[in-house]
């Protein structure tokens, strides 16, 4: 916070937006508190700022109207004169403090044109705070502003060019201090210090200083053997529980049920402030409440409540997270018939879920999850002399698995949110059955704290059902550099690896692979971004190996992969008991080292078949190591996928070491070498290894590889004595027709058992189509070919067609995206659907048929023999004249099921006319794509009637 406003290099100032994010009780307000005193003692921005606006935004949230004048002058109104024009000279030299920014409650893009620049003008909270994020309101001036991370996914959009700071975590040494600094003894800190270290959950929490600060409230007396409890205490809700029952045991000169009468009323007000927006209360509000003067003054109150400053009769909750538990508590106990002062809040916890956008990053809906466990019923009870509601629990739960279900709901969730309000509630079993829903999980926030790893880990470990899982590991924060092993880590001995692989630091994702040690943990596809795969690492990742019997796909991306962590992690996938069967590697950091015990899993595995590098720069050297793991006879790699991960100079002689590797090893079926710069002389060198008799590749992509029509010739070779080649990509290479045509030869010698060829965007044109025609009529195999992007024109498709005429052809896939057709081809076109009964899908896209070329084509659209599944027209020119014919070929064709028509210049005439030809019963079409944004309401009206008749349909 010292340098963030700084002055440039040139020392001029400009304006500048810093954002704090932090959870709830991280300490934002302290930060920004700090930085103010710092300011005015001239410790930081000396200079920078001559005058600093505070504003607290959840004290003006209730208001209905503000302006920005107005915060200026309540700020200093102590001030004499006419304070507003004086700060005004000079906005640059402005600072504005946005403390606490609230969860928007109206969409990002919504309500831009009512954003004030005026600072005089009335504007509602939420519209005036927004004028000042958007520098519509002095946007000379510079921005402070404290969020918590569930309002700075829609605050994020509104910025421009923020700083964003995460406040971290305690640190052990900071927790120590801290402590010590909190009890008149050393000893007795320390004692209650390292007694916390044995209860994993709570030493996680108390790294939020909110926690230790209750921790350290309630055991300073040490009395009545608190300190004994702390070893149940696995929640954020047991924390403040702890709490709220310890401070009604401290009661003096008045009754129990007095004290509950107290936290009642406190927990009506609370729910009342949130409903509202409130945290600022009167006297009168607490009246209300039923909590009179002589409760306002007792002791008790001051361990909930505080006086604001420099008011003498306003209050406000002392941490903002205790007006959220105490609400949470009320529509807890809610429903019990003694209860009072319902009245006074009208809306549902529905509502208040449903207020914060996405819900479940609400501290009262995590807290109100903690609260319905079913073994805290006796505590809520004691503390606050009310049962909690019955049925709630089951509702809450139920409503859960809805919102989880809905497709629409489940896309507003961070998984991360609802695993804090799983692990509150502490239920492994409907953990289990709301895990088992997602079916993926998604987890690429900037950062994730030891908290949400804790979370995370509880509901991992309780998946049943198979899932994968994306793990964004770019900023675990609240982690020790080196993390110690602590004291209640119970070591993992193993037979089958050294000693030292358990005496070094545990890390920063020890608790995730603990829970993938779970044997109920059933997630079976990984993958680790930006991943920084140390000693520590690789070791806790080998330890998963050895016992989970579900994880067989990992994947890396963006990971530096250390050797010392490497190594270890290929212990693991020797194990006998490991089962991975997939192993990805996009855009890593790997050595050659670390590539040579890579290879010694490829010698051992009996699982491993698939095998990716992508974007990951291998030296020769490397590439030799893990070929010779490639050749062991032991070996039992299926699929080897190197995509551009060779170095320009070093390909010749991979393709050499690659070579070797297909003559030995006939277990590998799919080799990729996409996007890598082999050119005709490593083709060359490569096809002497495919002619080989061992060789029993059945797919190869050389796309991207700088092939021209020399490495066609190579090609056509291997293509006439291979007996197991299906797939062939050569897409994106010059090959021209010539190669082309060196292909074709081959085809048509070769031993009839390839399936699909690509060769889009690889400079043909209409003179290789004829020999394309005659790998068509003779190669009874070949079920897919994609021209994409090539210059064959209407002449080219002619020759293509006589080809799908001939009774041996069964192509079923063709596209032809991009392939300067005009509707002269669509008679040609017409007469090969007469007679081919097997093509499925074709692809016309971007091509100028126009609407007299549509309608000859729909004639053979129409024809019994045509049984075309899937029809791609976008970009073809079309207009309202060939809906018609269309409309003809949908009341007629049972076989068609996607129609693409985006991109057309189709009316709402046209569309109308399609929407009552898709109606009808005999229409059997699901997907239809089409433009809809210039159409008008009657035309969506037909849509969703269509819709409404049938409901499978997409459009």
């Amino acid at each position: 916070m010292g340098h963030v406003f700084d002055l440039d290099e040139e020392g001029c100032s400009s304006s500048q937006t810093v954002v704090l994010q932090g959870c709830a009780g991280i300490g934002k307000t302290a930060v920004v508190h700090k930085f103010m005193f710092d300011w005015a003692a001239g410790m930081v921005a000396p200079g920078r700022f001559d005058y600093l606006i505070y504003v607290n935004c959840r004290e003006i949230s209730h208001i209905a109207n503000l302006s920005a004048a107005d915060l200026i002058t309540n700020t200093f109104q102590n001030i004499d004169g006419p304070i507003l024009d004086v700060i005004l000279v000079c906005p640059e030299k402005l600072l504005f403090i946005l403390d606490g920014f609230p969860e928007l409650q109206h969409p990002v893009g919504n309500l831009e044109e009512d954003l004030s620049a005026n600072p005089q003008e009335q504007k509602p909270v939420e519209t005036l705070l927004r004028s000042f994020v958007r520098k519509k309101m002095f946007p000379e001036s510079s921005l402070l502003i404290t969020a918590r991370p569930a309002t700075m996914k829609k605050l994020h959009s509104l910025l421009k060019e923020p700083i964003q700071a995460e406040i971290i975590w305690f640190t052990d040494a900071e927790k120590r201090a801290y402590f010590l600094s909190q009890f008149s003894g050393a000893n007795a800190a320390m004692e209650v210090f390292y007694e916390l270290q044995q209860n994993e959950s709570l030493d996680i929490m108390s790294s939020l200083p909110i926690i230790s600060w209750i921790i350290c409230s309630v055991l300073q007396s040490q009395k009545d053997g608190d300190r004994s409890l702390m070893g149940s205490l696995q929640t954020m809700t047991d924390v403040y529980l702890f709490y709220f029952s310890k401070c009604l045991k401290t009661l003096t000169g008045i009754s129990v049920w007095k004290g509950q009468s107290c936290l009642w009323g406190l927990c009506s007000l609370a729910a009342e402030g949130l409903q509202n927006h409130q945290v600022l209360f009167e006297v009168r509000d607490l009246r209300r409440h039923g909590l009179g003067l002589y409760d306002i003054n007792c002791a008790f109150l001051n361990h909930f409540l505080k006086k604001v400053e420099e008011s003498v009769n306003v209050y406000t909750f002392l941490h903002f997270s205790f007006q959220e538990f105490l609400t949470a508590v009320f529509y807890a106990l809610k429903n019990d018939s003694r209860w009072m002062f319902f009245d006074r809040v009208e809306k549902t916890w529905q509502e208040i879920f449903h207020q914060y956008g996405k819900g479940f990053s609400s501290l009262t809906i995590q807290f109100l999850f903690g609260l319905l466990h079913k073994g805290k019923g006796k505590a809520v009870e004691t503390t606050f002399g009310r049962k909690v509601s019955p049925g709630l629990r089951e509702e809450l739960l139920k409503w859960t698995e809805k919102e989880i279900k809905d497709k629409y709901s489940r896309l507003q969730i961070e998984p991360m949110d609802l695993f804090h309000c799983l692990y509150e509630i502490q239920e492994e079993e409907y953990a289990e059955k709301i895990i088992g829903d997602l079916q993926s999980i998604m987890l690429l926030q900037p950062t994730y704290t030891k908290m949400d790893i804790l979370a995370m880990s509880f509901c991992v470990k309780s998946s049943h059902s198979h899932l994968s899982m994306s793990l964004k590991c770019q900023h675990l924060i609240g982690f020790e550099e080196e993390e110690r092993a602590s004291a209640f880590m119970t070591p993992v001995f193993s037979l089958n690896q050294p000693f030292e692989l358990h005496n070094m630091p545990v890390s920063r994702l020890h608790f995730f692979c603990q829970a993938l040690c779970n044997p109920h943990c059933k997630i079976k596809d990984l993958k680790l971004i930006f991943c920084h795969l140390t000693a520590s690492y690789g070791r806790d990742l080998s330890l998963v190996f050895e016992t989970n019997q579900y994880l067989t796909d990992l994947e890396f991306v963006k990971n530096t992969l250390e050797d010392s962590g490497m190594r270890l992690l290929c212990e693991g996938l020797k194990q006998p008991n490991c089962v991975l069967q997939t192993l990805r590697l996009y855009r890593c950091l790997i050595s050659p080292a670390s590539c040579g015990a890579l290879a010694a899993v490829l010698s051992t595995s009996q699982w491993l078949t698939d095998l990716e590098f992508r974007e990951t720069k291998l030296e020769a050297s490397a590439l030799e190591l893990l070929c010779e793991g490639l050749k062991d006879p032991n070996c039992k790699l299926q699929k080897l996928k190197l995509c551009a991960s060779f170095l320009p100079e070093s390909s010749e002689v991979v393709c050499k070491y690659l070579a070797s590797v297909l003559i030995c090893n006939t277990n590998l079926t799919e080799l990729d070498l996409s996007e890598n710069p082999l050119g005709d002389t490593g083709v060359k060198y490569l096809c002497e290894g495919l002619r080989h008799s061992n060789c029993k590749v059945e797919k190869l992509d050389l796309s991207t590889c700088y092939l021209t029509e020399a490495s066609c010739m190579e090609l056509s070779s291997f293509l006439q004595v291979s007996q197991t080649l299906k797939e062939l990509f050569v897409f994106a290479n010059a090959l021209g027709d010539i190669g082309v045509q060196h292909l074709c030869e081959g085809l048509q010698h070769a031993q009839g058992v390839i399936q699909s060829l690509v060769l889009s965007q690889c400079s043909l044109s209409a003179a290789c189509c004829e020999s394309l025609s005659q790998v068509l009529s003779s190669t009874r195999s070949l079920t897919r070919l994609l021209l994409i992007n090539n210059k064959i024109e209407d002449l080219g498709l002619k020759f293509l067609c006589e080809g799908l005429k001939q009774p041996d052809c069964q192509l079923k896939d063709l596209a032809l995206w991009a392939c300067h057709l005009t509707g002269e081809c669509c008679q040609d076109l017409c007469n090969a659907l007469y007679s081919n009964e097997y093509l499925r899908d074709l692809d016309l896209s971007d091509n100028a048929l126009g609407d007299e070329g549509m309608q000859v084509l729909c004639e053979g659209l129409k024809h019994p023999s045509c049984k075309l599944q899937t029809l791609w027209l976008a970009e073809c020119h079309l207009t309202d004249a060939s809906c018609g014919a269309l409309a003809s070929v949908l009341n007629r064709n049972e076989n068609l099921t996607l129609l693409d028509l985006s991109g057309n210049d189709l009316k709402d005439f046209g569309v109308q006319m399609l929407c009552d030809a898709l109606i009808q019963p005999i229409c059997k079409l699901q997907t239809f794509y089409i433009d809809t944004d210039h159409l008008h309401e009657e035309t969506f009206r037909k849509m969703e009637a269509l819709k409404m008749s049938k409901p499978g349909i997409t459009l």
